[in-house]
């Protein structure tokens, strides 16, 4: 949490002192604080709207707060903030803060928070949006940022381009890479880090004879599939990796039955391409408490950019050949074992 206590010391720097007893007022126009109609009191005033050119500061806001660089509201704001750069609230935010860098606000009872990089507030966000970085220490609502996300409870979405970090989720996570909760059945994202969820590791083969190294990770109903492996028999497309999402549709004693989507990319390094996507149900068996063989049939389009790479296999249900690619539509079947971790 170090982005946070450098983003909170940078807040009470801004923001936080002894308030004096605040008057209300309806305007409040400057240029850099303190050259305003409010002078160096600034601080005492409540104001319905400020409008400053480079930097303004107030003791609250309860309407309309316009700043080119960055305003600074030491009590509580209500209305709409927007700056150029950085908006910070030293007490409760219920409005909307906008702003191209940075906003800031110690406790949030409603509203949202835009910013071009970073939103950080404490208590309960309803929403946040950023082109890099969300932190909270809750979420009702949404939390969608371009990079990372960082919560406590959530009771709604996680949207990052890359990582989402959360306690007990209540909703859906969803991610560019990783998901990492505490608690979080429906992650959506390659890798998913859930502590009271599962991690598998495995081996499996299937009609291409692709033998792949596979780790599936999630929470109680959806997981991520991340994997690699080679092809022996057939060098044109003899290195390959796949990526896919699965879902836990039945868990019963010693069987369970789960659906996967996965893409698969398969080249030999050399102008040689494969790829296939396709939809497999696959009935799993344990054998004790962390061991399980699995196997069972898919759907898939192949396509293939060389004569050479275009290999048929399993059951075609369509096929086109043009000029050099190749494409199909064919039932195939996997089998594998699998450890859990």
């Amino acid at each position: 949490m170090k982005l946070r206590h450098i983003t909170g010391l940078l807040t009470l720097l801004c923001c936080s002192s002894l308030l004096p007893a605040q008057e209300t007022s309806p305007a409040h126009v400057g240029i850099l604080y303190p050259l305003s109609t409010h002078g160096d009191k600034a601080a005492a005033y409540t104001n319905h709207f400020s409008l400053h050119a480079l930097w303004g500061v107030s003791g609250g806001e309860k309407g309309l707060g316009l700043y080119g660089a960055a305003g600074t509201v030491k009590g509580d704001a209500s209305g709409v903030q927007a700056a150029g750069v950085f908006n910070g609230v030293g007490g409760e935010l219920k409005g909307v803060q906008l702003a191209g860098v940075m906003n800031r606000a110690h406790t949030m009872a409603g509203g949202a928070q835009f910013a071009g990089v970073l939103n950080v507030t404490g208590g309960r966000a309803p929403v946040q949006l950023a082109g890099t970085a969300n932190v909270t220490d809750s979420v009702k609502g949404a939390q969608v940022a371009g990079v990372v996300n960082v919560a406590g409870h959530v009771q709604g979405v996680q949207i990052g381009g890359v990582v989402n970090k959360a306690g007990k989720v209540s909703g859906v996570q969803i991610a560019g890479l990783l998901n990492i909760a505490d608690s979080s059945d429906y992650p959506i994202a390659i890798i998913n880090i859930v502590r009271n969820g599962e991690k598998r590791v495995g081996i499996s083969t299937d009609e291409n004879l692709f033998t792949m190294v596979s780790f599936r990770s999630g929470g109680r109903k959806l997981y991520g599939l991340v994997a690699a492996g080679v092809s022996p028999l057939h060098p044109e497309r003899r290195y390959a990796a796949e990526g896919g999402l699965g879902i836990s549709l039945v868990e019963r004693n010693a069987f369970r039955l789960d659906m996967e989507t996965g893409h698969l990319f398969a080249t030999d390094f050399e102008g040689h391409e494969y790829y296939r996507s396709g939809l497999r149900l696959l009935p799993a068996l344990r054998l004790g408490s962390h061991v399980q063989i699995f196997g069972g049939p898919g759907v898939y389009y192949a396509s293939a950019n060389t004569r050479e790479g275009a290999v048929r296999a399993g059951w075609e249900l369509w096929e086109r050949q043009r000029l050099a690619e190749r494409q199909s539509i064919y039932l195939g079947g996997t089998v594998g074992l699998q450890l859990v971790l």
